[in-house]
């Protein structure tokens, strides 16, 4: 046998420390890639949880809208605040229940770029505690519903809450609380961020609901014309509803309703002291009358029991 085949001593101990060298870096390599691909893969997981989160508290919250209080004569006011970042409205459950959602966007570990958005609820009304703090520390029943809400990271100006009015409104539609009825659409819209900084770009959750239960009252106008001697031909053809829906027609002679007898009547009951009913009315006044001074008032009504008083229609009796 060949003196070569008969060689036994191993690899070199640079041979071998070589290998080790190698066999580090490619284990090193290996493990960094696992752990910037299992970071990533848990950066990405946080954001879709935190974005299902999200969605589910619009859902909640269009549920609510959809269920918006229906306005009575008594109550009319069903939206308390309409801001971009603030919204306070009412529910038709049985309770009643006033609903908040707010945006807090500085304290307890919240920024603009790390902001919460809180819910409360309060079936008893609206109170001074339930309109200020973000959240306050009366709240009995609040939720911090989501987290890490960047709608305002940045400076950027990217509402939570957007409106639209009846379309004969202003775009710029609410200005002011005496415009909450005229709110017909609502539109929600979260952009989300589980970690700040990381490589997951935010998301984006967004809905919108149409405001069923909404429903701004009519408007009484009306006006006479000579028919006759002693008779005259009351018109209210110049009322009208904001939804256009069918109106009653209510005339009144010499004293109009008060505001609590309006209150105080049925929705689907004619209120006392009515002397005629209809978009016209036909009125035949006694012999020997003619000249003297009347007043007449107009009462209209629409379907969700909302009223309008006109203005007092003034006229002496025709001869």
């Amino acid at each position: 046998m060949s003196r070569a085949l008969r060689r036994d001593d191993g690899f070199t101990m640079i041979e071998l420390l070589l290998v080790c060298v190698i066999s580090l870096v490619v284990f090193g390599a290996t493990v960094t890639a696992w752990t910037s691909i299992y970071r990533s893969n848990r950066a990405l997981e946080s954001q879709q949880d935190n974005a299902e989160s999200a969605r589910v508290a619009l859902d909640r919250a269009a549920r609510q809208l959809r269920n918006l209080a229906n306005p009575t004569v008594s109550a009319i006011k069903t939206i308390e605040l309409a801001d971009d970042y603030d919204f306070i409205f009412q529910t038709s459950d049985p309770s009643k229940t006033w609903v908040r959602y707010c945006l807090q966007t500085s304290g307890d570990g919240t920024s603009p770029s790390n902001a919460t958005l809180w819910e409360h609820e309060n079936a008893t009304g609206i109170s001074d505690a339930m309109k200020s703090g973000c959240p306050n520390t009366t709240w009995t029943k609040h939720t911090a519903v989501v987290h890490g809400v960047t709608n305002t990271s940045g400076g950027i100006d990217r509402n939570i809450f957007d409106y639209e009015c009846s379309v004969k409104e202003a775009a710029t539609c609410p200005l002011s609380d005496a415009e909450y009825p005229k709110i017909t659409n609502v539109g929600m819209q979260l952009w989300v961020d589980a970690q700040e900084g990381d490589q997951v770009s935010e998301l984006n959750v967004s809905t919108g609901v149409f405001l069923r239960n909404q429903n701004e009252g009519p408007t009484a106008n009306a006006d006479w014309s000579r028919i006759d001697k002693e008779k005259v031909l009351l018109n209210g053809a110049g009322s009208s509803d904001p939804e256009g829906r069918t109106l009653e027609y209510f005339w009144f002679e010499g004293t109009p309703p008060t505001a609590a007898e309006i209150a105080a009547t049925p929705c689907t009951a004619v209120p006392s002291n009515v002397v005629g009913q209809g978009v016209t009315f036909l009125k035949k006044f006694d012999a020997g009358t003619a000249g003297q001074p009347k007043t007449f008032y107009l009462l209209v009504r629409d379907p969700g029991c909302l009223t309008s008083l006109s203005s007092p229609i003034n006229f002496n009796v025709p001869s």
